[in-house]
């Protein structure tokens, strides 16, 4: 079978192409961030009330990863850590300011990947290979 035209390898190739690109464009923009840094910032950004356990299951990971984790990012102050209201045993987890403002030269570096990725191909495009790759994704997780 022709690597071009086989799904598996544009998958890998595409997922692979885009990490590097990413972990690039955040490396010039001079960001003290790895990819999971990164990405655990963006969910304790979009989560009211984020706790461990929530990115725990969100992300696939284990309690003591994401505590490791969270410690990494609270030593660069990018993180807060306060009680949670309803349950002594967990703490909300929030950006910093800091962590809001680096962030912000995050999502401009994922921005301008995102541009050079989509080069080319109208607004339909996308919103089909966005429709699809949900499908692909519901699909691998009903196993």
């Amino acid at each position: 079978m022709n690597p071009d035209s086989d799904i598996r390898h544009a998958l890998w190739q595409l997922a692979f192409q885009f990490k590097v690109s990413t972990k690039r464009a955040i490396r010039d923009y001079g960001l003290p961030l790895n990819g999971m840094h990164v990405r655990t910032l963006h969910l304790i950004r979009s989560q009211p009330d984020c706790t461990a356990n929530q990115l725990a299951t969100i992300t696939g990971r284990d309690k003591a990863q994401i505590t490791r984790l969270l410690k990494e990012l609270e030593a660069m102050a990018l993180i807060t850590r306060t009680p949670h209201p309803g349950d002594r045993r967990s703490q909300i987890v929030a950006l910093s300011d800091t962590g809001r403002e680096l962030m912000a030269r995050t999502v401009e570096a994922e921005k301008a990947v995102e541009k050079r990725l989509l080069k080319g191909m109208s607004k339909e495009e996308v919103s089909t290979f966005v429709s699809l790759a949900h499908k692909m994704l519901e699909n691998l997780r009903e196993a």
